[in-house]
């Protein structure tokens, strides 16, 4: 649903007292940038749910230090919907086009750079510690104080949810629960703030004087506590075509180079659980979109970790 120029005039009036819109422009169905007469210009983002756009605030908020990195300041927020029928929050500029849109004009090297500034700047974002492992806020079920507590519940909860709608048979799901339940034995102490949503889509670029540079990073509402590893899995498994080659090794090289913590470090061996938790997550996601290969390829994916996991 595109916004009037009347609710987005709305969005200021609440957020800013005394201000008034005096551009707008839709850049995506889910985005808006926004000018005001002093020249200052904002991010409008909306969000499907209250609960993302109240877990994307909250990860901002926990952010809200960290100016010099490419992370957008949060200026207001109405999870609740109750300004404009629609939960959104207000941003600082976000200038750029996502990565996935700028992708063909960037050269090997440039990715490479980009890259590394990527796992730069997640591995600041871990420093950052949560409270407990789940949700940032509010309900959850499997949120625990220790992560072997919280993955376990969310295991079950995953081949529960599998094995209702049919997509995983008895003997894999009995794999995947009795190599977790023996074998699981996670190295981190302390949950971090996990953004869960970094993806070609959500890594804004733009080039200024022949280089590329990471202009802001999105898909906070996905955000968590957990380990950095959840990011890691995420991150590759959404940029996992040729193409993206170099961006992979330069996260790779970015983040191990900021951390003397192996555990935390993008060692595949270290990555594999989580991979099984995400191809999990993955199936049921194209389960819901009826997308049958997708849904084969994750289980079959599922299957081959188990055995490299097994031996």
């Amino acid at each position: 649903m595109t916004l009037t120029h009347q609710q987005l005039e709305a969005v200021i009036a609440r957020a800013l007292p005394g201000e008034r819109l005096a551009e707008a422009r839709e850049l995506a169905a889910d985005h808006y940038r926004l000018a005001l007469p002093g020249g200052d210009r904002l991010a409008l983002q909306i969000y499907e749910s209250g609960a993302e756009a109240a877990t994307a605030a909250a990860a901002l908020r926990r952010l809200r230090a960290e100016v010099d990195l490419p992370i957008p300041q949060l200026r207001a927020s109405d999870p609740q919907g109750e300004t404009i029928g629609q939960p959104y929050l207000l941003l600082s500029e976000l200038a750029g086009e996502p990565l996935e849109q700028a992708l063909m004009r960037i050269d090997e090297e440039s990715l490479y750079t980009l890259g590394r500034r990527l796992g730069e700047t997640l591995c600041r974002v871990h420093r950052l510690a949560c409270e407990r492992y789940g949700a940032l806020e509010g309900d959850d079920p499997a949120a625990a104080s220790d992560e072997r507590s919280y993955v376990m519940a969310r295991l079950e909860r995953e081949l529960t949810q599998c094995g209702e709608l049919g997509i995983l048979d008895r003997h894999t799901a009995g794999e995947v629960r009795d190599w977790f339940a023996h074998e699981f034995k996670p190295a981190g102490r302390q949950a971090a703030l996990v953004c869960g949503g970094v993806s070609p889509r959500t890594i804004l670029v733009r080039q200024s004087e022949n280089r590329w540079r990471i202009s802001g990073l999105l898909g906070w509402e996905r955000a968590l506590g957990w380990s950095p590893a959840w990011d890691h899995v995420t991150f590759l498994d959404s940029a996992d075509g040729a193409r993206y080659f170099g961006l992979r090794v330069g996260y790779g090289n970015g983040y191990d180079g900021n951390t003397s913590r192996t555990y935390e470090q993008v060692r595949e061996h270290a990555l594999q659980p989580y991979r099984a938790l995400l191809a999990l997550q993955r199936m049921r996601a194209a389960y819901a979109h009826a997308d049958r290969a997708d849904r084969a390829r994750r289980r079959d994916l599922l299957r081959g970790l188990m055995r490299m996991l097994e031996r």
